[in-house]
């Protein structure tokens, strides 16, 4: 059996996927390790394996140094915001989010809704969500 991969519908190719210059990862995988380690790490090796070449930042397997957080980002092409439980107020989530903003980073939010498994409702984490970088995160949530 062939494994199942992504492919364009129009040409039935793979995707060529482009970074631009100074770039190193497509996706860079924001989440906070108490609510969403094991989640985000499903993600990642599920995208890798429709899209074997895609390029994606996960803190396990690619944190050279945590004082870089905001250099990985600027390599990243875009954020995946994995929102759970304390995820806004996770320091280090929080950097990740105003370095995305600043940059103006193209944003996908997965949220976590199970309370089984580390989430909460969207309405709290969006009362939990700083103000001052709301409409960055949620722009196209509504």
């Amino acid at each position: 059996k062939r494994p199942q991969v992504v492919v364009l519908k129009r040409s039935g190719m793979m995707p060529v996927l482009h970074l631009t210059e100074g770039q190193v990862w497509h996706l860079f995988l924001s989440h906070i390790w108490s609510s969403g380690q094991d989640q985000v790490a499903v993600i990642k090796r599920l995208m890798q394996r429709l899209m074997p070449d895609i390029r994606i930042f996960l803190d396990v397997d690619d944190l050279e140094d945590i004082s870089y957080l905001e250099k990985y980002i600027q390599q990243s092409a875009n954020i995946l915001f994995f929102l759970s439980r304390g995820y806004f107020r996770s320091k280090n989530c929080l950097r990740e989010i105003y370095a995305s903003a600043a940059q103006l980073k193209p944003v996908v939010l997965v949220h976590e809704g199970d309370k089984l498994h580390g989430g909460d409702t969207f309405e709290v984490l969006f009362e939990e969500s700083p103000i001052e970088v709301r409409s960055f995160i949620f722009q196209s949530a509504a």
